[in-house]
């Protein structure tokens, strides 16, 4: 079996059907290098069977296999390869390896966060991979200029609905850039469960900044939290405030929270995603 990795609070990445042409079968989650693409596996794929994947590029993913003694990564923004051989992740540029991607941190505890990149096969040793390498380095760059994507799923009680719920952390704001924001492009509310959210005092349930004096966002009015309901943007209720209307963004250096404006007397466990990107203003 080869290396399996952990993506799920990384995405999102763009998914497609392909034949396994790597020769060997493959787990759920393994690694793969094929067609051009770093490749997650979704699902167990037979040899030469059509399966899903998940294309990587661009994308920050969990590694925690390593060729022996090839896992010195001290750092963010070093340069990151596979062994097809051993199917392990390594530090070394080796002839027969393809470079994968770039370290998003230094490892810590085994666990290695990678920004995948379009693959670039080994041929001839470091000297002349230099360029190639480069150029990923610049990709990462713009990358993450232009923005690191999230899906995030978290779920709020009625009853301690108003203690906010991290959705993206400030850390996880700042380790793009001391100026970056958070900007959603869009979310999927939840009432999971046939109890509506009823209160005598409370009015709304809102995505707002982690700032002292939190920024709203969105809010969605009481009267829709009911039986299974199932909220958008454009829903009846939905309010867009400046930030998502206009496209400004949330508080510099603040993460994203759902919080209501008061704990509510009942209500089944609300579920909301939230998908957007997190990019220097």
């Amino acid at each position: 079996m080869g290396a399996t990795i952990n993506a799920n609070h990384k995405e999102p990445a763009t998914s497609f059907r392909f034949k396994n042409t790597t020769g060997a079968a493959l787990v759920a989650n393994e690694f793969t290098v094929m067609r051009g693409r770093v490749l997650r596996a979704v699902e167990a794929i037979a040899s030469l069977a059509s399966g899903g994947f998940a294309d990587l590029n661009g994308c920050k993913f969990e590694a925690d296999s390593f060729v022996t003694s090839e896992a010195a990564f001290a750092s963010a923004d070093l340069a990151v390869y596979f062994n097809p051989t051993q199917k392990k992740f390594s530090n070394t540029a080796t002839v027969g390896n393809y470079l994968v991607g770039h370290s998003d941190a230094a490892i810590s505890g085994g666990i290695l966060d990678v920004i995948g990149c379009v693959p670039i096969l080994v041929v001839d040793g470091v000297a002349t991979l230099a360029a190639a390498v480069e150029a990923a380095e610049d990709d990462i760059s713009a990358l993450k200029s232009s923005g690191i994507p999230f899906r995030k799923t978290v779920s709020l009680v009625s009853a301690a609905a108003a203690t906010p719920v991290h959705i993206v952390t400030a850390a996880e704001v700042a380790a793009v850039d001391a100026a970056a924001k958070v900007f959603i492009s869009g979310f999927f509310l939840k009432v999971d469960g046939a109890t509506a959210w009823t209160d005598t005092t409370g009015t709304k349930v809102s995505l707002q900044d982690t700032a002292d004096t939190p920024v709203e966002a969105v809010a969605f009015a009481k009267a829709q939290l009911t039986d299974s309901a199932a909220l958008a943007p454009g829903s009846t209720g939905v309010s867009l405030k400046d930030p998502v209307s206009e496209g400004s963004g949330l508080t510099a250096g603040k993460g994203l929270d759902i919080v209501a404006d008061s704990n509510f007397d009942a209500g089944d466990t609300i579920k909301v995603t939230v998908f957007g990107y997190i990019a220097a203003a």
